[in-house]
C-alpha cells in the first residue's frame, strides 16, 4: 500500500516538474485610445515561436525554456515594438498592457504574418484611404489580389494577376503604344480603368511589373477623387499596385518559369542588411521574360529590376527609397477594330470567321518602350499620436517605334475622296468584311512629378475617437509626342493592304505592292517622306485634402473627407488657345456599424470623383473646351470575418451616376467628340476567402453590373445602351489551393484549381453601326506543386478545354489557347 502511494506520489510530483520546465509569456496588446488590436503578430525573434492576438488583443506563447529573448509585436500600420525578456528558473511573464502607435505601412511594409490563416486575404491596408484600417471598419469596398495567388497561380503577368480581381475583366491588350496609355485597359463597375497607382502614388509601369515584385494588388472600387484626385480616372474605381519591400534579415529566391509559346522568365529576389545592427536593409528584384505570339507572328521581351532601401535613421525617422525599371520590346498584340459610322456587314464571330491564328504582323515590326519610376518616403514620429508622411515620386516613359492597325470597314475614309470612282470603290468596300491594315511611327514621352505631404494621427474629442489623414498634393505631368502618321499627298493615315478576315490578300489601286508581310526595310523608305507631326502638352494638380474617421462607440463608426483640387491645363505649347484652370471639391462620407465586434460590419459609403479632360484645338484654330467628368456612387453592404480569419466575405450593391463623359460620335468614323449628359452604372459584387481546413484556400468572387446610356442628344443611337466600355453583365472567377499537411504521406505538395468567365457582351453598340457580340466563356485552369523549405517546383495548365473565347472595346482581341508553365524556384 505504501508501495503504491509512493509511486503515486513519485509520478505526479515528476508530472508536475515536467510542465513546469516550460514557461509562458501572456499579454495584452490594444492602440494608444486602448482598443484591443485582433490578429497582431507576436513572435519571438530567432525562434519558430509566434501568435496572433484574439479579439481580446489577449496572447499566449507556451512551452519556453530559459533564457533570454526578443518579442517582436508587429501590427499593419503600427510602429513595431521590441520587448526583452528574460527567462529563469521557469517563470511565467505577463505583460498586460502592451501599447502600439501608429506608423506608416508605406515605409514599413513588409508584416510578419506567421502562419497567416487565409492566405488569398489581405483586407489591412494603409493605402485605400491613407489610413492603417482594417477592412471590416472601412466603408470603402476594394478587392486584394495576395502574392500566394499569384503564386499558386504561376502568375508571369499583370494580366495574369488581374483575372483574380472581383468584377473586373481586361478590355484592351498591353499594347505599349504610348507612354501614358500603354498598359492594359480594364473594367471596373462599368467603366475603363488602369493599372497606374503603385504603392498609393501614380506610377506608370506599362504591364511590366514582374509578378515577383508584387506583394499584393488593390482593386479600390467606385470614384475615388477625394484622396487620389485626377491623378488617374477613376469613375468605376483605382488598381493600385503594392511592391515587396525591405525587411529586416536576410532572404530571397531566384526562379526559372518555361512553356508553351516558347515562354522563358528567369527572376530573382534579394533581401539583405548593408551593414552591421540598425542598418538600411535592401531589396533587389529583377527578372527577364520572353514570350512569343500563339499566332503566326508576334513576340514580347520584357527586362525588369527594382532596387529599393529601407532605414531606420532612429526611433522617430524612417527612410525608404525605392526605383523600378523596366525595358520592353514586342510587336502589337492583334486588335481588329470594329468599324465606326457605317453599320456593320457581320454581327457576330461566326458570321465574321475571323482566323484567330493570323496576327497581321510579323516580328520585324515592334514597339520599344521604357518606364523609369522613383519614389523617397519620409516618416516622422511627431509624437506618439501622429505622423508626417513625405513622399516624392517621379516616373519617365517612353514609346518608340511602329505600330500598327487593324480595322475592319476603314474604306469610310475614301468616301469624301474628289474621285467618283474612289468613292465607288469605298462604297463597295464597306458592303463587305474588309480589314485594313495601318501603320504609324511614334516616339512618345512623358514625365511626371508628385509630392505629396500628409498628417495622420489620432486625438480624441470627448468620448468620440479620430482617425485623421489630412494631405497636401501636386501633381505634374509632361508629354512630348512626335508621330508619323499622315501622308502629305492624300492626307489620309499611311495604310498598305486590304485583307479579307481570313488573311486574303484584296487587291486594289491604292495597293499595287500589298503583301502579308511588310518589314521596317520596306517601311523606313516611305516614313522618311512622311512629316513628324511634333505636340507638347503639360498641365499641373495642386490639391489638400482631409478624411477624418470617427468611432462613435467600438461597434459605430463614420467617415467623412473632401478634396480641394486646382487642375491648370497648359495644354498644347504652341498655342494658347487650349490654357484653362479649374478648382472642383470632391466629398465622401461612410457609415460602418458592427453588430458582431471585429466580425461582421454593415456599411453603406456616398463616394464622388471626377476627371479633368483635355481642349480641342481644331486645324481652322477653334477651341472646343469640355466640363470635367463628375461622378457619384452610392453604395451599401456587409463585410465578414469569421473564424479567427478563415472566412472572409463581403457584398455590395452600389449605384454610379456619371455627367458630361466624352465619347466617339456614332456618325463619324474619325471618332470626333461628343458629350454623353448622363449614364448610369448600378450592380452587386460578391467576394469570399476561406480557409476551410488546415491547407484548403479558396477565393470566389461573382458581380453583376447594368450599365447605361440615360441622357444624349443621340436618343436613337446611343440612349439606353450599354457602353462598350462596360464590358460583361456578368463576371466570376474561382481558386482553390490544396498544400498536403506536415502529418500527411503526401507533405508539401499541393494542388489548385480554378475557373474564371464572363457573359456575352458588345464592344460596339449603337444605332448607327449597330451590336456587334462577343460570345460568353469559362476557362478552367489547374495547377500541382511540390513547396518545401529551400525549394519549390510546379507545373500550370492554362484554358484546359482550350476554349476559343475573345475580349474587347471597341475591338475584337482573341485570347490565348490552351497552354502549361513550369516553374523552378530555389529559396534562400
Amino acid at each position: 500500500m505504501m508501495k503504491n502511494i509512493l509511486s503515486t506520489l513519485t509520478l505526479f510530483l515528476l508530472t508536475n516538474l515536467a510542465f513546469s520546465q516550460n514557461a509562458t509569456i501572456t499579454g495584452t496588446v490594444t492602440d494608444n485610445n486602448q482598443t484591443a488590436l485582433l490578429s497582431v503578430n507576436v513572435y519571438l525573434k530567432n525562434t519558430t515561436k509566434g501568435t496572433q492576438t484574439n479579439e481580446n488583443g489577449d496572447f499566449e506563447i507556451t512551452n519556453l525554456e530559459n533564457g533570454d529573448y526578443i518579442l517582436s509585436i508587429s501590427y499593419l500600420g503600427f510602429k513595431t515594438k521590441e520587448i526583452s525578456i528574460s527567462i529563469s528558473n521557469n517563470q511565467n511573464t505577463t505583460l498586460e498592457n502592451v501599447i502600439l502607435y501608429e506608423g506608416n505601412e508605406i515605409l514599413s511594409e513588409v508584416v510578419i504574418e506567421g502562419e497567416r490563416r487565409n492566405k488569398f486575404s489581405r483586407k489591412k491596408t494603409a493605402y485605400v484611404s491613407k489610413l492603417p484600417l482594417k477592412d471590416i471598419d472601412n466603408p470603402t469596398v476594394y478587392s486584394t489580389v495576395t502574392t500566394e495567388l499569384l503564386e499558386s497561380q504561376l502568375a508571369t503577368s499583370l494580366d495574369d494577376a488581374m483575372k483574380n480581381a472581383t468584377g473586373v475583366t481586361k478590355l484592351w491588350e498591353s499594347t505599349g503604344r504610348s507612354a501614358s496609355e500603354g498598359t492594359s485597359y480594364y473594367s471596373i463597375r462599368g467603366f475603363n480603368a488602369q493599372s497606374q497607382l503603385i504603392n498609393g502614388v501614380p506610377g506608370y509601369s506599362n504591364s511590366s511589373l514582374d509578378p515577383s515584385y508584387i506583394e499584393r494588388i488593390e482593386v479600390l472600387k467606385g470614384p475615388t477623387a477625394t484622396l487620389f484626385g485626377s491623378t488617374t480616372p477613376s469613375l468605376g474605381g483605382l488598381i493600385n499596385i503594392v511592391t515587396k519591400k525591405p525587411y529586416k534579415g536576410f532572404g530571397g529566391s531566384v526562379s526559372y518559369t518555361g512553356g508553351s509559346f516558347n515562354t522563358h522568365r528567369v527572376s530573382a529576389d534579394i533581401n539583405t542588411a548593408l551593414g552591421k545592427s540598425k542598418a538600411p536593409y535592401f531589396r533587389l528584384t529583377s527578372s527577364y521574360l520572353t514570350k512569343d505570339s500563339w499566332q503566326d507572328a508576334g513576340f514580347r521581351k520584357t527586362f525588369f529590376v527594382a532596387p529599393s532601401i529601407s532605414y531606420e535613421v532612429n526611433s522617430r525617422l524612417s527612410i525608404s527609397a525605392g526605383i523600378e525599371y523596366s525595358q520592353t520590346e514586342q510587336t502589337n498584340p492583334v486588335m481588329m477594330f470594329l468599324r465606326s459610322g457605317y453599320p456593320m456587314v457581320s454581327n457576330t464571330i461566326d458570321e465574321l470567321n475571323l482566323d484567330n491564328n493570323l496576327s497581321f504582323t510579323n516580328n520585324d515590326l515592334s514597339l520599344k518602350s521604357s518606364t523609369l519610376t522613383t519614389r523617397l518616403v519620409g516618416d516622422y514620429k511627431i509624437s506618439n499620436t501622429w505622423n508626417s508622411q513625405t513622399i516624392f515620386a517621379s516616373s519617365a516613359s517612353e514609346s518608340k517605334g511602329y505600330y500598327q492597325y487593324v480595322i475592319e470597314g476603314a474604306g469610310f475614309a475614301f468616301l469624301a475622296h474628289p474621285d467618283p470612282n474612289v468613292q465607288a470603290f469605298a462604297t463597295q468596300l464597306l458592303q463587305q468584311d474588309v480589314l485594313t491594315r495601318l501603320i504609324d511611327k511614334r516616339d512618345d514621352n512623358l514625365n511626371t512629378v508628385n509630392l505629396q505631404q500628409n498628417f495622420i494621427g489620432n486625438f480624441n474629442l470627448g468620448a468620440i475617437k479620430n482617425k485623421m489623414v489630412i494631405g497636401l498634393d501636386y501633381l505634374s505631368k509632361s508629354r512630348t509626342t512626335n508621330n508619323q502618321a499622315t501622308v502629305p499627298s492624300t492626307g489620309l493615315p499611311f495604310f498598305d493592304a486590304f485583307f479579307t478576315p481570313q488573311g486574303i490578300i484584296i487587291p486594289t489601286p491604292f495597293t499595287p505592292n500589298a503583301n502579308y508581310i511588310i518589314t521596317s526595310e520596306n517601311l523606313d523608305p516611305i516614313f522618311e517622306q512622311i512629316p513628324v507631326n511634333n505636340i507638347e502638352t503639360k498641365n499641373q494638380i495642386f490639391a489638400t485634402y482631409v478624411s477624418n474617421v470617427m468611432k462613435f462607440s467600438p461597434k459605430l463608426s463614420v467617415m467623412l473627407g473632401m478634396r480641394l483640387n486646382y487642375f491648370d491645363q497648359e495644354g498644347v505649347a504652341s498655342t494658347d488657345l487650349d490654357d484653362y484652370t479649374k478648382t472642383t471639391l470632391s466629398p465622401n462620407a461612410g457609415i460602418v456599424y458592427q453588430p458582431i465586434l471585429n466580425k461582421l460590419s454593415i456599411f453603406g459609403n456616398y463616394q464622388t470623383g471626377y476627371l479633368n479632360v483635355n481642349s480641342q484645338v481644331a486645324i481652322d484654330g477653334s477651341v472646343k473646351t469640355f466640363d470635367p467628368v463628375k461622378t457619384k456612387q452610392f453604395e451599401f453592404g456587409i463585410k465578414s470575418n469569421f473564424f479567427k480569419g478563415r472566412l472572409n466575405a463581403g457584398i455590395s450593391y452600389y449605384d454610379i451616376t456619371v455627367n458630361d463623359k466624352p465619347d466617339r460620335n456614332p456618325y463619324n468614323g474619325l471618332g470626333a467628340g461628343i458629350v454623353l449628359e448622363e449614364s448610369k452604372s448600378k450592380g452587386v459584387e460578391l467576394e469570399i476567402n476561406a480557409q476551410p481546413v488546415n491547407g484548403l484556400n479558396i477565393r470566389a468572387s461573382y458581380s453583376y453590373n447594368h450599365a447605361e446610356i440615360t441622357k444624349t442628344t443621340f436618343v436613337d443611337e446611343l440612349k439606353g445602351r450599354r457602353p462598350a466600355e462596360a464590358g460583361p453583365e456578368t463576371i466570376y472567377n474561382f481558386w482553390a489551393d490544396y498544400k498536403f499537411q506536415e502529418n500527411t504521406a503526401l507533405k508539401n505538395f499541393g494542388l489548385g484549381f480554378g475557373f474564371d468567365g464572363v457573359s456575352e457582351y458588345s464592344p460596339r453598340n449603337n444605332g448607327v453601326t449597330g451590336k456587334f457580340t462577343i460570345p460568353s466563356y469559362t476557362i478552367l485552369n489547374a495547377s500541382v506543386y511540390y513547396d518545401a523549405k529551400q525549394f519549390r517546383i510546379g507545373i500550370k495548365g492554362n484554358n484546359l478545354t482550350d476554349e476559343t473565347y475573345y475580349k474587347g472595346w471597341g475591338t475584337i482581341n482573341p485570347q490565348e489557347t490552351i497552354n502549361f508553365l513550369g516553374t523552378v524556384q530555389y529559396k534562400f
